[in-house]
């Protein structure tokens, strides 16, 4: 006797859906570019914690390439960004890719010098020799620079006081401008703490 199953009218249509299935999940969605949006991140006491879900949304860099690293899910794990060759390092007018805060993130930073620590794999192939950071909001873009060895490490990073913040940027450098590719890094981790600055009385 054969099975329902095996019948035409139920088998070429099962096979379809199942292809479409197939098609749909190799695609991986989830892993899709997404607009732009400000995240809120963890917070650790005063810090707060850029790492995963922070991740899902960067705004891009004309300079950089971007790329967020997910699991099967779609869920975010890493970012990885590497510059385009033949790019000076970032200035004034320079954004990076922006990891953009929610205002309540932002508002705990606000006024006050931070210290950013970002955590970070090397690519396996055309690691960036060096990593810059900002805080930006409504004064002027000051990029920080720390050159990143070529190993699984955390740059710890001094950067001055902003207002209106509104987000933070990252830039990867590269000192080997005679290549043509682009080098980079990923970016498992990030925590940005404020250090309250005390009035001084007179």
């Amino acid at each position: 006797m054969r099975s329902w199953f095996l019948h035409p009218i139920a088998f070429y249509p099962l096979v379809a859906v199942l292809a479409v299935l197939v098609i749909a999940t190799s695609a991986k969605p989830l892993s899709w570019p997404r607009e732009p949006a400000a995240v809120a991140g963890e917070r650790a006491g005063s810090a707060i914690v850029l790492t995963g879900a922070a991740f899902a949304t960067p705004a891009p860099d004309p300079q950089q390439n971007l790329y967020v690293t997910r699991n099967f899910l779609g869920q975010p794990r890493a970012l990885r960004i590497a510059v385009l060759p033949n790019q000076a390092a970032p200035g004034l007018n320079d954004r990076g890719v922006r990891i953009l805060l929610e205002p309540q993130a932002a508002a705990a930073l606000n006024g006050q010098p931070v210290t950013i620590v970002v955590t970070y794999n090397p690519l396996a192939v055309n690691a960036a020799t060096g990593l810059a950071v900002s805080v930006q909001g409504a004064g002027p873009t000051q990029w920080i620079a720390l050159t990143a060895p070529p190993q699984h490490a955390a740059l710890r990073f001094e950067a001055p006081a902003q207002t209106a913040i509104t987000a933070i940027g990252l830039r990867t450098i590269n000192a080997n401008h005679d290549q043509p590719e682009a080098y980079g890094l990923e970016i498992t981790r990030i925590s940005v703490t404020p250090h309250p600055q005390t009035a001084v009385v007179h």
